[in-house]
Protein backbone atom coordinates (compact mmCIF):
# COMPACT_ATOMS: atom_id res chain seq x y z
CA UNK A 1 0.00 0.00 0.00
CA UNK A 2 1.31 3.42 -0.95
CA UNK A 3 2.28 5.87 1.78
CA UNK A 4 0.40 9.12 2.28
CA UNK A 5 3.29 11.09 0.82
CA UNK A 6 3.32 8.85 -2.25
CA UNK A 7 -0.43 9.28 -2.68
CA UNK A 8 0.02 13.05 -2.45
CA UNK A 9 2.59 12.94 -5.22
CA UNK A 10 0.39 10.69 -7.33
CA UNK A 11 -2.90 12.60 -7.02
CA UNK A 12 -1.81 16.08 -5.91
CA UNK A 13 -2.06 18.31 -2.86
CA UNK A 14 -5.25 19.86 -4.23
CA UNK A 15 -6.99 16.51 -3.98
CA UNK A 16 -5.96 16.13 -0.35
CA UNK A 17 -7.15 19.61 0.56
CA UNK A 18 -10.54 19.03 -1.04
CA UNK A 19 -10.87 15.49 0.29
CA UNK A 20 -10.02 16.36 3.87
CA UNK A 21 -12.55 19.20 3.80
CA UNK A 22 -15.25 16.70 2.85
CA UNK A 23 -14.14 13.69 4.87
CA UNK A 24 -11.88 14.97 7.66
CA UNK A 25 -11.22 11.66 9.39
CA UNK A 26 -11.58 9.06 6.63
CA UNK A 27 -10.37 10.55 3.36
CA UNK A 28 -6.80 9.32 3.56
CA UNK A 29 -7.95 5.79 4.38
CA UNK A 30 -10.55 5.83 1.59
CA UNK A 31 -8.03 7.10 -0.93
CA UNK A 32 -5.44 4.49 0.01
CA UNK A 33 -8.03 1.72 -0.15
CA UNK A 34 -9.37 2.75 -3.55
CA UNK A 35 -5.89 3.27 -4.95
CA UNK A 36 -4.88 -0.21 -3.81
CA UNK A 37 -7.94 -1.79 -5.47
CA UNK A 38 -8.37 0.24 -8.68
CA UNK A 39 -6.40 3.38 -9.48
CA UNK A 40 -8.45 4.28 -12.56
CA UNK A 41 -11.71 4.23 -10.58
CA UNK A 42 -9.95 6.24 -7.88
CA UNK A 43 -8.99 8.94 -10.37
CA UNK A 44 -12.57 9.06 -11.72
CA UNK A 45 -13.93 9.37 -8.17
CA UNK A 46 -11.51 12.14 -7.28
CA UNK A 47 -12.19 14.12 -10.43
CA UNK A 48 -15.97 13.80 -10.18
CA UNK A 49 -16.75 14.04 -6.49
CA UNK A 50 -13.75 15.43 -4.65
CA UNK A 51 -12.41 18.00 -7.11
CA UNK A 52 -15.55 18.40 -9.20
CA UNK A 53 -18.90 18.42 -7.46
CA UNK A 54 -17.67 19.57 -4.06
CA UNK A 55 -16.18 22.73 -5.52
CA UNK A 56 -19.12 23.93 -7.57
CA UNK A 57 -20.20 27.38 -6.50
CA UNK A 58 -23.97 27.39 -7.10
CA UNK A 59 -24.63 26.62 -3.43
CA UNK A 60 -22.64 28.18 -0.63
CA UNK A 61 -20.70 25.70 1.50
CA UNK A 62 -23.11 26.03 4.43
CA UNK A 63 -26.14 25.04 2.37
CA UNK A 64 -24.34 22.21 0.58
CA UNK A 65 -23.09 20.72 3.85
CA UNK A 66 -26.45 21.08 5.63
CA UNK A 67 -28.18 19.32 2.72
CA UNK A 68 -25.73 16.44 3.08
CA UNK A 69 -26.27 16.22 6.84
CA UNK A 70 -30.01 15.85 6.25
CA UNK A 71 -29.52 13.28 3.51
CA UNK A 72 -27.12 11.13 5.51
CA UNK A 73 -29.57 11.26 8.42
CA UNK A 74 -32.44 10.14 6.19
CA UNK A 75 -30.35 7.37 4.66
CA UNK A 76 -29.22 6.17 8.11
CA UNK A 77 -25.66 6.40 6.77
CA UNK A 78 -24.12 7.05 10.16
CA UNK A 79 -20.48 6.92 9.11
CA UNK A 80 -21.12 9.44 6.35
CA UNK A 81 -23.24 11.50 8.75
CA UNK A 82 -20.35 11.75 11.20
CA UNK A 83 -18.06 12.94 8.42
CA UNK A 84 -20.72 15.40 7.27
CA UNK A 85 -21.16 16.86 10.75
CA UNK A 86 -17.41 17.20 11.23
CA UNK A 87 -16.98 18.77 7.79
CA UNK A 88 -19.78 21.26 8.48
CA UNK A 89 -18.32 22.22 11.86
CA UNK A 90 -14.87 22.63 10.29
CA UNK A 91 -16.46 24.98 7.74
CA UNK A 92 -17.85 27.09 10.62
CA UNK A 93 -21.46 26.01 10.17
CA UNK A 94 -23.24 26.64 13.46
CA UNK A 95 -23.74 23.49 15.52
CA UNK A 96 -27.32 24.49 16.33
CA UNK A 97 -28.11 24.66 12.60
CA UNK A 98 -26.56 21.25 12.00
CA UNK A 99 -28.62 19.75 14.81
CA UNK A 100 -31.76 21.46 13.49
CA UNK A 101 -31.43 19.81 10.07
CA UNK A 102 -31.10 16.44 11.81
CA UNK A 103 -34.17 17.10 13.97
CA UNK A 104 -36.26 18.23 10.99
CA UNK A 105 -35.70 14.78 9.45
CA UNK A 106 -38.18 13.38 11.98
CA UNK A 107 -41.00 14.56 9.72
CA UNK A 108 -40.21 12.15 6.88
CA UNK A 109 -37.89 9.72 8.63
CA UNK A 110 -39.55 9.31 12.03
CA UNK A 111 -37.85 8.61 15.32
CA UNK A 112 -36.12 5.46 14.08
CA UNK A 113 -34.21 7.65 11.62
CA UNK A 114 -33.51 10.62 13.88
CA UNK A 115 -32.65 8.87 17.15
CA UNK A 116 -29.34 7.33 15.97
CA UNK A 117 -28.43 10.59 14.20
CA UNK A 118 -28.94 12.48 17.48
CA UNK A 119 -26.59 9.98 19.14
CA UNK A 120 -23.91 10.67 16.52
CA UNK A 121 -24.29 14.43 16.85
CA UNK A 122 -24.33 14.35 20.64
CA UNK A 123 -21.14 12.29 20.76
CA UNK A 124 -19.33 14.73 18.48
CA UNK A 125 -20.71 17.72 20.40
CA UNK A 126 -19.37 16.24 23.64
CA UNK A 127 -15.99 15.53 22.09
CA UNK A 128 -15.67 19.10 20.76
CA UNK A 129 -17.12 20.83 23.83
CA UNK A 130 -20.24 22.20 22.13
CA UNK A 131 -22.85 21.38 24.77
CA UNK A 132 -22.70 24.71 26.61
CA UNK A 133 -23.24 26.68 23.40
CA UNK A 134 -26.07 24.37 22.36
CA UNK A 135 -27.79 24.78 25.71
CA UNK A 136 -27.47 28.56 25.54
CA UNK A 137 -29.04 28.66 22.05
CA UNK A 138 -32.15 26.61 22.84
CA UNK A 139 -35.60 27.97 22.06
CA UNK A 140 -38.03 28.61 24.94
CA UNK A 141 -40.59 25.91 25.65
CA UNK A 142 -43.21 27.60 23.47
CA UNK A 143 -40.80 28.00 20.56
CA UNK A 144 -41.67 31.18 18.66
CA UNK A 145 -45.40 31.15 19.40
CA UNK A 146 -45.34 34.28 21.56
CA UNK A 147 -43.67 36.32 18.82
CA UNK A 148 -46.28 35.56 16.17
CA UNK A 149 -49.28 37.70 15.17
CA UNK A 150 -52.41 36.43 13.45
CA UNK A 151 -53.13 39.86 11.99
CA UNK A 152 -49.68 40.07 10.44
CA UNK A 153 -49.71 36.52 9.07
CA UNK A 154 -53.20 36.95 7.64
CA UNK A 155 -51.81 39.61 5.31
CA UNK A 156 -49.65 36.97 3.62
CA UNK A 157 -52.32 34.29 3.15
CA UNK A 158 -53.24 33.51 -0.43
CA UNK A 159 -56.57 35.19 -1.28
CA UNK A 160 -58.11 31.81 -2.07
CA UNK A 161 -57.22 30.53 1.40
CA UNK A 162 -58.40 33.70 3.12
CA UNK A 163 -61.80 33.34 1.41
CA UNK A 164 -62.06 29.60 2.00
CA UNK A 165 -64.67 28.79 4.70
CA UNK A 166 -62.56 25.82 5.76
CA UNK A 167 -59.93 28.22 7.14
CA UNK A 168 -62.17 29.49 9.93
CA UNK A 169 -63.38 25.97 10.69
CA UNK A 170 -59.86 24.52 10.92
CA UNK A 171 -58.59 27.47 12.97
CA UNK A 172 -61.42 27.05 15.46
CA UNK A 173 -60.66 23.35 15.76
CA UNK A 174 -56.86 23.33 15.68
CA UNK A 175 -55.75 26.90 16.45
CA UNK A 176 -54.43 29.63 14.19
CA UNK A 177 -50.78 29.04 15.12
CA UNK A 178 -50.86 25.68 13.36
CA UNK A 179 -53.25 26.40 10.50
CA UNK A 180 -51.75 29.73 9.50
CA UNK A 181 -48.29 28.21 9.11
CA UNK A 182 -49.68 25.62 6.76
CA UNK A 183 -51.42 28.23 4.64
CA UNK A 184 -48.24 30.30 4.45
CA UNK A 185 -46.02 27.38 3.47
CA UNK A 186 -48.48 25.45 1.32
CA UNK A 187 -50.96 27.97 -0.13
CA UNK A 188 -54.07 26.50 -1.78
CA UNK A 189 -53.01 23.06 -0.57
CA UNK A 190 -52.76 22.91 3.20
CA UNK A 191 -56.43 23.42 3.97
CA UNK A 192 -57.34 20.48 1.76
CA UNK A 193 -54.80 18.20 3.40
CA UNK A 194 -55.78 19.24 6.92
CA UNK A 195 -59.52 18.95 6.24
CA UNK A 196 -59.02 15.49 4.77
CA UNK A 197 -57.03 14.28 7.79
CA UNK A 198 -59.47 15.95 10.16
CA UNK A 199 -62.36 14.03 8.62
CA UNK A 200 -60.52 10.75 9.07
CA UNK A 201 -59.36 11.34 12.66
CA UNK A 202 -59.70 14.73 14.33
CA UNK A 203 -57.44 13.88 17.24
CA UNK A 204 -54.67 12.71 14.91
CA UNK A 205 -55.07 15.81 12.71
CA UNK A 206 -54.73 18.05 15.75
CA UNK A 207 -51.60 16.30 16.97
CA UNK A 208 -50.12 16.26 13.46
CA UNK A 209 -50.73 19.90 12.51
CA UNK A 210 -49.51 21.23 15.87
CA UNK A 211 -46.40 19.04 15.90
CA UNK A 212 -45.27 19.84 12.37
CA UNK A 213 -46.76 23.19 11.34
CA UNK A 214 -47.07 24.99 14.66
CA UNK A 215 -43.95 23.35 16.07
CA UNK A 216 -41.24 22.12 13.75
CA UNK A 217 -41.87 24.44 10.81
CA UNK A 218 -41.82 27.62 12.91
CA UNK A 219 -38.62 27.09 14.86
CA UNK A 220 -36.69 29.50 12.55
CA UNK A 221 -33.31 28.15 13.61
CA UNK A 222 -32.53 27.62 9.93
CA UNK A 223 -34.06 30.02 7.42
CA UNK A 224 -36.96 28.61 5.38
CA UNK A 225 -35.05 28.70 2.10
CA UNK A 226 -32.23 26.51 3.43
CA UNK A 227 -34.56 24.28 5.44
CA UNK A 228 -36.74 23.52 2.43
CA UNK A 229 -33.75 22.99 0.14
CA UNK A 230 -32.64 20.40 2.68
CA UNK A 231 -36.07 18.78 2.46
CA UNK A 232 -35.70 18.60 -1.33
CA UNK A 233 -32.41 16.81 -0.73
CA UNK A 234 -34.03 14.50 1.82
CA UNK A 235 -36.69 13.50 -0.69
CA UNK A 236 -34.06 12.72 -3.33
CA UNK A 237 -32.03 10.69 -0.84
CA UNK A 238 -34.94 8.33 -0.10
CA UNK A 239 -36.55 8.40 -3.56
CA UNK A 240 -39.67 10.29 -2.45
CA UNK A 241 -41.20 11.68 -5.65
CA UNK A 242 -44.53 13.04 -4.39
CA UNK A 243 -43.43 15.36 -1.60
CA UNK A 244 -40.40 16.47 -3.59
CA UNK A 245 -42.72 18.35 -5.95
CA UNK A 246 -44.17 20.37 -3.08
CA UNK A 247 -40.77 21.14 -1.62
CA UNK A 248 -39.28 22.17 -4.97
CA UNK A 249 -42.08 24.70 -5.25
CA UNK A 250 -41.74 25.63 -1.59
CA UNK A 251 -38.01 26.24 -1.87
CA UNK A 252 -38.50 28.62 -4.78
CA UNK A 253 -41.37 30.32 -2.94
CA UNK A 254 -38.98 30.84 -0.02
CA UNK A 255 -36.43 32.53 -2.27
CA UNK A 256 -34.33 29.72 -3.75
CA UNK A 257 -33.32 30.21 -7.36
CA UNK A 258 -34.18 27.36 -9.76
CA UNK A 259 -30.46 26.81 -10.28
CA UNK A 260 -30.01 26.29 -6.54
CA UNK A 261 -32.73 23.64 -6.53
CA UNK A 262 -31.09 21.97 -9.51
CA UNK A 263 -27.76 22.01 -7.71
CA UNK A 264 -29.23 20.26 -4.66
CA UNK A 265 -30.50 17.56 -6.99
CA UNK A 266 -27.21 17.25 -8.89
CA UNK A 267 -25.21 17.10 -5.67
CA UNK A 268 -27.56 14.38 -4.43
CA UNK A 269 -26.61 12.19 -7.39
CA UNK A 270 -23.09 11.89 -6.00
CA UNK A 271 -24.13 10.02 -2.87
CA UNK A 272 -27.51 8.58 -3.84
CA UNK A 273 -27.16 7.66 -7.49
CA UNK A 274 -28.21 9.02 -10.84
CA UNK A 275 -31.76 7.56 -11.12
CA UNK A 276 -33.18 9.41 -8.10
CA UNK A 277 -31.48 12.61 -9.20
CA UNK A 278 -32.83 12.30 -12.73
CA UNK A 279 -36.36 11.72 -11.44
CA UNK A 280 -36.15 14.88 -9.33
CA UNK A 281 -34.75 16.87 -12.24
CA UNK A 282 -37.64 15.80 -14.41
CA UNK A 283 -40.06 16.90 -11.69
CA UNK A 284 -38.42 20.32 -11.52
CA UNK A 285 -38.54 20.72 -15.30
CA UNK A 286 -42.25 19.87 -15.30
CA UNK A 287 -42.85 22.54 -12.65
CA UNK A 288 -40.91 25.13 -14.62
CA UNK A 289 -42.75 24.20 -17.81
CA UNK A 290 -46.13 24.44 -16.10
CA UNK A 291 -45.19 27.84 -14.71
CA UNK A 292 -43.85 29.15 -18.01
CA UNK A 293 -40.33 29.55 -16.61
CA UNK A 294 -38.25 27.16 -18.71
CA UNK A 295 -36.06 29.99 -19.94
CA UNK A 296 -34.69 30.31 -16.39
CA UNK A 297 -33.12 26.86 -16.63
CA UNK A 298 -31.88 26.87 -20.22
CA UNK A 299 -35.05 25.85 -22.11
CA UNK A 300 -34.39 22.10 -22.00
CA UNK A 301 -36.23 20.28 -24.81
CA UNK A 302 -39.15 18.10 -23.87
CA UNK A 303 -38.17 14.46 -23.50
CA UNK A 304 -39.85 11.90 -25.71
CA UNK A 305 -41.05 9.95 -22.65
CA UNK A 306 -42.83 12.91 -20.99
Amino acid sequence: MMSTSDLRKKYGDDVFAAGLALQPTTFERRLAQRDRLDQHFTKLWLDFQILGMSRRSVLDARTRLLVQVGQFTMAKAHGALEEGIRAALAADVDGREILEIILQCVIYGGQTTVDPAIEVFDRIAGELGLHDALEASQLPLDGNDSARSLDEERKSWHPDDAADPRAAEMIERHGWLAVSTGMLLRPRHHLGTLTWQDALDTEWADLWVKYIYQGLYTRRIVDDKTRILCMVGNCVAVGETVQSLAHIRGAMRAGAKPREVIEVILQSSVNFGMPSGLAALRALVRIMRDDGRLDEIGNPPQRHDE
